[in-house]
């Protein structure tokens, strides 16, 4: 019995160390170490701690541990000695947590940066101009060294600052084409840069009718395209060219004119196009008009019976007129001199005079025609020419029609075309309306202006009394007027009607053009 007691106790005791040995068991399984466990040893062996996001890492956990355990830093948790994981931009955190096989444990961390550099694109910029490209690294690093590269050349460097951003400064750009920022980890995408090339239009020589003028362009560097030119004169296109780098186009200077050429560059891969506009005004050249007494002039001689040949002056303004609409300085010239050498002066007024008697006049005489179409011309001749004396000689014939050349009729006033007659003659009246309007406008005259207006009146009331129905007189109460004289009144409606408003001057010339044969149509 005692035997068989102790065997029990035996057999129970040794039940009891089973159940401590399974209860220790149980604490290592739950994790709980033994008060002497020692840790396990671990490190983190990483295929990259930095470079340019997306950014994957594989890790490997090294050490005596049973297992592991990682906490990626973006969220993700994996067992294994091994894990991989893909960053975006940022510094991420990784830990790996490692546990013997008696439950104590141990971690390792390591820092991943995972760098995105951004370059913004500059505006468009020219040849040779600074230019700063701007951008920023994330995550920041002070300091960060950052370079500007362009066809596989460092053209710019720059430190990034505190908060990543960065400044990388072109003092004279000379490559269009795709850009990045380099940091020593990563690179920006590319941005491509266009660029405008430098181009030069201009006119050299001779402003001076005659003389030498060209048109020289040109465009750098050489590869940024080629030039297409368009020459004008007088908005008239006179030549198409086109060029490579380098252009000079000769023009004739043989009227006065303004000269107008556009550039353009037809732009190659990478570059802006761009576009010049150069001018030019050919003048004549200057010289005052002075006393000239030399044959071929330009004055208007008329044959008289019983006079002979005698100095016209409303026939000589009409030429002035027409030698300035063809833009021939040298007659323009030669004919305002020779009708300055023939003015009459008066009291600050200046009058063109006929010395031969006409329709038993006095000897010599004026006519107030003469003097409206005189300052219209003179000035015209002067602002071809920029003489200031001729200016002031159409003033001068203006002052002279005002001052004793014109009648008041009608609530307005008529032009006396002869100044010894009261003779109320319809194509006086009219070109001398068209006349002063255009001296008005040339010499900037209100004074002028008002006079057209107030002759303009006179004869919208007074014409009733011309209109034989589809005809006119050619003077007030006389007879019908001849084909040639109807011909110019129509031409004088038609002008009239296209550049003052009252409709009564487009009504006329419709109604007197359909009596003119086919022909004289206009």
């Amino acid at each position: 019995m005692a035997a068989s007691a102790g065997a029990d106790r035996i057999s129970v005791y040794g039940r009891c160390v089973l159940r401590a040995a399974s209860v220790v068991g149980f604490a290592m399984l739950a994790g709980v170490a033994p008060a002497n466990a020692e840790p396990p040893s671990v490190t983190i062996s990483a295929s990259a701690t930095a470079g340019a996001a997306p950014l994957t890492v594989t890790f490997e956990a090294r050490g005596n541990a049973a297992s592991y355990r990682w906490q990626l830093g973006n969220g993700q948790m994996v067992e294994g000695p091994t894990a991989s994981a893909t960053y975006g931009p940022g510094l991420w955190t990784v830990t790996v947590t490692a546990t013997a096989a008696d439950g104590a444990t141990a971690q390792a961390s390591v820092t991943v940066r995972s760098v995105a550099v951004t370059l913004l694109p500059p505006a468009e910029s020219r040849y040779g101009r600074r230019v700063a490209f701007r951008g920023r690294v994330v995550p920041a690093l002070a300091a960060e060294p950052v370079a500007l590269y362009v066809g596989g050349r460092e053209v710019a460097a720059a430190l990034a600052d505190a908060d990543g951003t960065f400044v990388l400064p072109l003092p004279r750009v000379r490559t269009p084409g795709p850009y990045e920022a380099r940091t020593p980890v990563a690179a920006s995408a590319p941005v491509t840069l266009m660029l405008h090339p430098v181009l030069r239009a201009t006119f050299v020589g001779a402003r001076a009718v005659g003389g030498r003028l060209a048109l020289t362009a040109r465009v750098w560097p050489a590869e940024a395209g080629t030039m297409s030119i368009r020459l004008y004169r007088d908005r008239r296109l006179l030549r198409v060219a086109r060029a490579g780098a380098a252009a000079r186009v000769g023009v004739a200077t043989d009227r006065v004119a303004g000269y107008r050429a556009v550039v353009r560059v037809e732009p190659a891969e990478g570059w802006l196009g761009a576009v010049r506009v150069a001018r030019a005004d050919v003048l004549c050249a200057r010289h005052a008009p002075g006393s000239r007494d030399a044959q071929g002039d330009g004055l208007v001689f008329q044959y008289f019976g019983g006079a002979g040949y005698q100095f016209q002056p409303l026939l000589s303004f009409a030429a002035l007129n027409n030698q300035v609409l063809q833009r021939r300085c040298g007659a323009v010239r030669r004919l305002a001199s020779a009708l300055l050498s023939r003015a009459v002066r008066s009291g600050g007024a200046a009058y063109w005079e006929y010395e031969f008697s006409f329709q038993g006049g006095p000897v010599p005489w004026r006519s107030g025609f003469a003097q409206a179409v005189g300052a219209q011309a003179l000035a015209r001749a002067g602002v071809m020419l920029r003489d200031p004396a001729l200016s002031a000689a159409a003033a001068a014939s203006f002052r002279g029609l005002r001052r004793t050349l014109l009648m008041g009729l009608a609530g307005g006033y008529w032009v006396r075309e002869y100044g010894f007659t009261h003779q109320v003659i319809l194509n006086a009246q009219l070109q001398s309306i068209l006349s002063l309007q255009s001296y008005a406008t040339v010499a900037e005259n209100a004074p002028a202006r008002r006079l057209a207006d107030e002759l303009a009146l006179a004869t919208r009331r007074l014409l009733p009394h011309f209109d034989l129905g589809c005809w006119a007189r050619y003077q007030l109460g006389g007879a019908a007027a001849s084909l040639h004289y109807q011909i110019y009144h129509v031409e004088l409606l038609r002008r009239l009607a296209a550049t003052r408003p009252e409709p009564v001057w487009r009504r006329t010339y419709l109604r007197w053009r359909r009596c003119l044969p086919p022909t004289r149509h206009r």
